[in-house]
């Protein structure tokens, strides 16, 4: 995961050899599928679910990792953003920033509030809990890895 979570970094940095969006978005839909492969993989390793909830859970996270998916496509377009507009940042284009991602933090918020409830409609509540432990686990690697990439406001 982590050289999947770094090809996305290595995209976003100026200068760095993959310059065309195309190529970029390219590289962000590979690094998504492989992160993706191995989220599922990770998930189906620890929950154990039995035949039953593994019918009822598997369209269940897929739906939620859908929805997780538009929240990420914002915060891909504001890195992006961001490494674009780092050399001439303003005052007023940071805090129009600040203010996406606050939202976007808000958005992971209320789609997991929303998913939370279903998934313990299907699930006992140790394996919700597992599967949500595991979800903060992998993004906070994810966020870890972008946050070691991405420079600081000059």
């Amino acid at each position: 995961m982590k050289k999947a979570v770094w090809i996305v970094c290595l995209a976003l940095i100026p200068g760095a050899m993959i310059s065309s969006a195309q190529e970029i978005n390219d590289e962000v839909e590979l690094t998504r599928s492989i992160i993706q492969t191995q989220r599922q993989a990770i998930v189906t390793a620890a929950l154990q679910l039995t035949e039953e909830e593994s019918q009822k859970f598997w369209p269940l996270y897929h739906d939620y990792r859908g929805a997780m998916r538009k929240v990420d496509d914002r915060s891909v377009e504001l890195i992006t953003g961001y490494v674009d507009n780092l050399e001439t940042m303003t005052d007023d284009l940071a805090e129009t920033m600040l203010k996406e991602f606050m939202s976007i933090r808000q958005g992971e918020l209320d789609v997991t509030r929303k998913y939370l409830k279903r998934f313990q409609k299907i699930l006992p509540a140790t394996k919700v809990a597992r599967f949500f432990q595991l979800e903060n686990k992998l993004d906070t690697v994810i966020d870890f890895e972008l946050a070691s990439e991405i420079p600081l406001v000059p």
